[in-house]
């Protein structure tokens, strides 16, 4: 096979969506038609999925000095596109009675996709930054896609001035690495040396402003003022490609940035790091003890799991047991958090906001008993209760952090995750009290277009419990995964 016909196959994934992409904006600007865009949607991130089996056949490779092609980015391709294929399934039926334009909607959750694919395979300074702001600007007009309905022009105000000031901080940082290196790729910063106290800082300076821009996206305190407020005003099923697609994407790239730089020789970086992972932790679940919207209580869960995620960037120097570590945790969060987004989405009435409240969702068992059990398994999941698939990635990053001897921030992902076992069994208890009179039903006549939410929200419930018991599928999958 030759070298041209093996990198076309490696970016056979990139090429169906970017078709995908062309085809969606030739074909609105001739005729508007809600169900064809959602079958072409459908069909190219599919595809997309089916692709990628036939990239993992082919051995791992550079495609220009931008993106690199591995084990690695497969893994992280097949989450992204996963999430997105998820929160196109969960937005017909919101979508469906949307009043305005429909097609676009599917079109900047496309245009998002491809950025995050393009970020999981990014090998270089350029394509990261390509990557985050193709995934990012589409989120801003998705986040504000029902501008006249609640919250959402806050939400969307909010978002776009942060991921544009996260945006600053990352090229700037990015900008002083290359003014001491002149280099943008991260294999070749990989065995960089500080010849001065002067250069050391400037590097130092770089790689933590470029950390801030992390945080932004992350959703890390101090940098997560955003979160709860565009979760609550975006739609729910912009909020799961945001909570899963979008920081899963991101947080692929900061762990192969960690392993293929020299930001792991500064002793101080992980000083801060471990500080970030406490803040975000603790406040994340301490913050969403007070909450009564469970939007926002997702958008706080979130702060505290990307905090426990950080112990595997802290632990890196230490284990190669980190990027296993890591590929479990994301692929239980994935799981968990599209099982619980997709059961909010099927309570949404567009009419009211009544169903983003938790006293709604008292007595859910007694009205829809498949629907109040299938998000008692995601969110004991969330939860990290035994014989859940969340159980098991927080005992790998337990076991990663005692086996790192990183006692602080093992200690407080304890602490935090007893914190948050009691906002979750807040709302696992709700469900089964007797039902609230306020508490109404999902219109019948959309009940056709609701079936493949409901089926899709119990297989990840299932998913959840059946590798919870048997983990070893993903766990095979995650032993692969080299950089």
């Amino acid at each position: 096979m030759t070298v041209i016909n093996q990198q076309l196959i490696l970016i056979i994934p990139l090429l169906i969506l970017s078709l995908t992409v062309v085809i969606m904006m030739l074909s609105i600007g001739l005729k508007r038609n809600h169900r064809f865009y959602d079958f072409i949607v459908f069909a190219g991130l599919s595809l997309a999925l089916f692709s990628l089996y036939f990239v993992e056949q082919v051995e791992a490779g550079d495609v220009t000095a931008l993106l690199r092609i591995d084990r690695y980015s497969i893994f992280y391709t097949s989450l992204v596109i996963l999430s997105s294929l998820s929160a196109c399934i969960f937005s017909y039926p919101w979508i469906t009675q949307y009043p305005k334009n429909r097609e676009e909607f599917y079109l900047l959750i496309m245009l998002s996709t491809l950025g995050g694919v393009v970020l999981v395979s990014a090998n270089h300074f350029s394509s990261l930054f390509i990557g985050i702001e193709l995934l990012s600007l589409p989120l801003v007009g998705l986040v504000g896609y029902a501008v006249n309905i609640g919250c959402s022009l806050e939400a969307t105000l909010k978002y776009a001035i942060l991921s544009i000031a996260s945006s600053a901080f990352l090229l700037f940082g990015i900008a002083l690495v290359y003014a001491h290196t002149g280099s943008l790729g991260f294999e070749e910063l990989i065995y960089l040396q500080s010849n001065s106290l002067s250069s050391e800082a400037l590097i130092i300076v770089g790689f933590s402003l470029m950390i801030v821009g992390f945080g932004f996206k992350l959703s890390l305190v101090p940098f997560h003022l955003w979160t709860p407020d565009v979760y609550q005003g975006a739609p729910s099923s912009v909020g799961t490609f945001l909570a899963s697609a979008s920081k899963i994407a991101v947080f692929s790239v900061l762990m192969r940035l960690f392993i293929y730089t020299s930001i792991k020789n500064f002793e101080c970086i992980y000083s801060a790091l471990s500080i970030l992972a406490v803040a975000s932790m603790l406040f994340g679940n301490l913050m969403a003890l007070r909450q009564k919207n469970i939007k926002r209580i997702l958008g706080y869960s979130s702060i505290a799991h990307f905090g426990y995620l950080l112990i595997t960037l802290i632990a890196v120097r230490y284990s190669e047991l980190s990027l296993e570590a890591a590929a479990v945790y994301l692929a239980s969060y994935l799981f968990s958090t599209l099982g619980v987004f997709g059961v909010v989405s099927l309570m949404l009435n567009t009419k009211n906001d009544f169903s983003e409240a938790l006293s709604s969702y008292r007595g859910l068992f007694w009205r829809n008993p498949v629907l109040a059990i299938a998000l008692t398994i995601t969110m004991f999941s969330l939860a990290g209760i035994p014989m859940t698939f969340g159980f098991i990635g927080k005992f790998y990053l337990i076991s990663l952090g005692v086996y790192a001897h990183l006692w602080a921030v093992t200690i407080a992902m304890v602490l935090g995750s007893a914190i948050g076992l009691y906002y979750y069994l807040r709302i696992i208890i709700s469900l089964y009290l007797a039902p609230s009179k306020s508490l109404k039903y999902l219109s019948p006549q959309h009940h056709s277009e609701l079936q493949l939410t409901n089926i899709t929200v119990v297989l990840f419930a299932m998913l959840s419990i059946i590798f919870g018991i048997y983990p070893q599928p993903i766990i095979g999958l995650a032993q692969l995964i080299r950089l």
